[in-house]
Formats: C-alpha cells, sequence, structure tokens
C-alpha cells in the first residue's frame, strides 16, 4: 500500500521537491522536540527516523520512518506545537517545506499543492486509522487471544524500533508486518 509522498504520481512529487529545501542530516541528529512550536514538515529522501515522545522517561516509538515518509505534517497544518519528537537513527537527506515553500507551491503549481494536501490529509487519516485499530484491539477484543495478539504486536513494533538504533544501522529497511 502506498504512504507518504508516494501517494502522488511523479510529476507531482517531482513539484513538491522543487518548492522544497534540501537538509542533510547525521545519526543522532534531533529534528523535532516535542511541544516545539515550528511548522515545518518534512519528506524523507534517505535514511531513516525514530518519531517518539519521551516524556515519562524512556522513548515511547511511535515509528520509525524511511524513504517516502512525511513527518512534522500536523504541525505544519494545525499551527499546534509538536506532539512528539523525530531524531534520526541514521545519516540521511530530507525535503523540509514550510509556509514559504508550500506558497510558492501553491503559486507556481496550484493543482499540485492542492492534491498535496490531500496527500496529508491521507497521511494524517491512515495514522489516525492505526491509532484506532491498535485501540480497539486493546480494548474491545472479543477473546484473550486478540488482546494478546494486538499486545504482542505492539511490543514487536517497539523491540525492533530499539534494536535498529542499538544496531547502529545506517540503512534501514521498512520491516513487513
Amino acid at each position: 500500500m502506498k504512504s507518504g509522498i508516494n501517494l502522488l504520481d511523479e510529476t507531482d512529487i517531482h513539484k513538491v521537491a522543487q518548492s522544497c529545501t534540501d537538509v542533510r542530516v547525521l545519526a543522532g541528529e534531533e529534528l523535532i522536540r516535542k511541544n516545539d512550536t515550528s511548522e515545518e514538515l518534512y519528506i524523507v529522501t534517505d535514511g531513516s527516523f525514530k518519531v517518539y515522545d519521551d516524556s515519562y522517561g524512556e522513548d515511547f516509538v511511535h515509528a520509525i520512518l524511511t524513504k517516502g515518509a512525511i513527518f512534522g505534517e500536523m504541525s505544519f497544518l494545525d499551527k499546534t506545537p509538536r506532539s512528539a519528537s523525530v531524531k534520526a537513527i541514521s545519516d540521511g537527506s530530507l525535503l523540509k517545506m514550510g509556509k514559504t515553500e508550500f506558497d510558492n507551491l501553491l503559486v507556481k503549481n496550484p493543482d499540485t499543492a492542492l492534491l498535496f494536501l490531500f496527500t496529508l490529509a491521507r497521511v494524517v487519516t491512515q495514522r489516525l486509522r492505526q491509532v484506532n485499530d491498535a485501540l480497539r484491539g486493546m480494548t474491545f477484543s472479543v477473546g484473550d487471544n486478540d488482546s494478546k495478539k494486538a499486545i504482542a504486536e505492539v511490543i514487536a513494533q517497539m523491540e525492533y524500533a530499539v534494536h535498529i538504533e542499538l544496531s547502529g544501522t545506517q540503512k534501514v529497511e521498512k520491516k513487513d508486518s
């Protein structure tokens, strides 16, 4: 299933990329800190990135993002503080889009800008559905086996994220569930 920037066709991806700023990052570099008021979004072009929350002392890993993934979209869209932190797991590169870059895209390619906004809406919707499914699986399971399976999947994803971070892997391939 397509996700992130890959929801657009190649022509529109190219137009979006031309409107963005290229950013190189080093492993361990923090790009977003929870509760910051920055509003840029990022598109991963290379490397891997950990989305996490360390509010309670230890990292709770929300996701490991690789090529094509978009992050920072919520603050970009609603101008509220960041809901999680993001750190580079490996050296990588990103495309950064802020208000100025989006306004330039809107002027030069209004159709692409509109499609990009719909893409962001689809990214947010996909993530919301995943959270809803996880909550439903943990809360409303009919049988005990369903709950155990949902919890085991969450634990497996967290273990995978920790393994990637501790192994210092420079390139991370997305793990199929």
